[in-house]
């Protein structure tokens, strides 16, 4: 250290005595005077400067800034963070449409699985449908001795009220509101007419002879019902009553339809298909009801008797006397043979009833069943008659030989059988054998066909008041 500081001391002196020369040699530099001329003195040039050092004292140190003192920062004291509060969204509600309430036509009421539909606009109490069982546990058909017929109908839903006549088979559709046509050589099925063609209303009891089928039904722009006639070789469909009234229980033959107007007491009518004339049977304060037609022969169930009890009119075309048949019990449901020869009905007295048979051309009554037996649906072709009957517990079908008195049951089983009708010894009713009421069809041995009958044209001249 010392070395150092010496050799520093020695340079500075050596530093000092070169500039005092220098500044000595500068003054005596002074230009020639020249005669004349005036003493001009050069300034002398400033000196150069010398970079001065500042003296070295001791070893350097380095330098070292001070920090600066570290004052704590005072974390201000924060409020309470609170979330902010999310208003509850009220769900936006959908504006409230009106719904549009649908013009619907007139209701058709459907029919009930069970039971045939009382048609109380013309039927007392004492003379309501019969009623079929209720529907039973669904079961696949078996072909046994217990169970006769052929189902010839298909589809979910119930049909009901056949009516045959030839090789043609009817019945009322309850799940398409249709009338059905059966073929029964080719066994095809077609639908006559349906709500969307033609209204059909609900028909309680179908109608058929020959070709003519007949029904009623309701006329939206008519507002009532009407009975309509279809031709099944033609296609032809045509109004028979112009919806003024309450028709009902129309019967049809080759040339002629009745029916009973529904209004306060109920009067048959009768409708000419070839000249489409329409002429009053009754016009009496009684009350008429359930008629058919058959050849020449009108039958209904007439209230006319003293204590209001039902019995069986039967009258002709040829001739406008009316009979009255049965005097004892509540007689109803009359069925007339095609060739209009024989009238069945059923009676009831006592809490039983029992099958009665008229013969036109004889005019003899005959009891066809008695002793356990209780029908309650009958129809009548030829020497046949047949019925549905009560006597195990549940409905079955019974056929009656009139040639041989032979009473022979055609279904014996647990479910349901019911309107059964005969043609030319083929019979089909209604069967609940599958949990609905199907079509089921079986034929007749020996059983030969009535022979047709040409009907003739007649003009009716209704009966006085109180004749009938």
């Amino acid at each position: 250290m010392r070395i150092i500081f010496f050799r520093a001391m020695t340079a500075a002196i050596v530093v000092i005595a070169v500039i005092c020369a220098a500044g000595l040699a500068s003054a005596q530099i002074i230009s020639p005077v020249q005669p004349d001329q005036p003493l001009v003195v050069e300034p002398p040039p400033p000196p150069t400067p010398t970079p001065t050092r500042p003296p070295v004292v001791g070893p350097l140190q380095p330098i070292v800034e001070p920090e600066p003192p570290i004052v704590p920062t005072a974390t201000p004291a924060l409020p309470p963070v609170q979330p902010p509060t999310v208003p509850t969204a009220t769900p936006t509600q959908p504006p409230t449409v009106p719904t549009a309430t649908p013009t619907l036509p007139p209701t058709v009421p459907t029919a009930a699985p069970t039971l045939p539909p009382a048609v109380t606009s013309t039927l007392p109490p004492t003379v309501a449908p019969p009623q079929p069982p209720a529907i039973q546990p669904t079961r696949t058909p078996q072909n046994d001795s217990a169970g006769a017929g052929t189902q010839i109908s298909s589809g979910p839903g119930d049909k009901l009220f056949p009516a045959i006549s030839g090789n043609s088979i009817v019945w009322y559709d309850d799940r398409s509101v249709s009338v059905q046509h059966y073929d029964i050589p080719s066994g095809n099925t077609s639908t006559i007419s349906s709500s969307t063609s033609t209204p059909i209303g609900l028909p309680y009891e179908l109608a058929i002879d020959g070709n003519n089928v007949v029904w009623t039904g309701v006329d939206p722009q008519a507002k009532g019902d009407i009975v309509f006639l279809y031709d099944i070789v033609s296609g032809g469909l045509q109004q028979v009553t112009d919806g003024s009234g309450v028709p009902g229980f129309p019967g049809v033959s080759q040339d002629y339809v009745v029916w009973i107007d529904g209004d306060e007491l109920g009067d048959v009518y009768l409708y000419d298909i070839a000249s489409g004339n329409i002429t009053p049977v009754t016009a009496d304060p009684y009350e008429q009801l359930l008629t058919d037609i058959g050849g020449n022969t009108i039958v209904w169930a007439d209230n006319e008797t003293e204590g209001g009890d039902l019995d069986i009119a039967v009258a002709s075309l040829e001739q406008p006397q009316v009979r009255l048949l049965g005097d004892f019990g509540e007689d109803s449901y009359p069925d007339v043979s095609s060739d209009g020869n024989r009238v069945a009905w059923i009676n009831a007295l006592d809490n039983e009833t029992a099958v009665y048979l008229y013969d036109v051309s004889t005019e003899n009554v005959t009891q066809i069943t008695g002793g356990s037996a209780n029908p309650d649906a009958v129809a009548v072709d030829g020497d046949h008659v047949v019925y549905s009957d009560w006597r195990n517990g549940n409905l079955d079908i019974y056929l009656y030989d009139l040639s041989t008195g032979v009473e022979t049951p055609i279904t014996q089983d647990p479910y349901g059988q019911s309107y059964p009708e005969i043609s030319e010894g083929v019979i089909v009713w209604m069967g609940n054998n599958t949990g609905q009421w199907d079509i089921y069809t079986t034929e007749v041995t020996g059983g030969a066909p009535p022979a047709p009958v040409q009907t003739s044209l007649v003009q009716l001249t209704p009966a006085p008041e109180g004749e009938i």
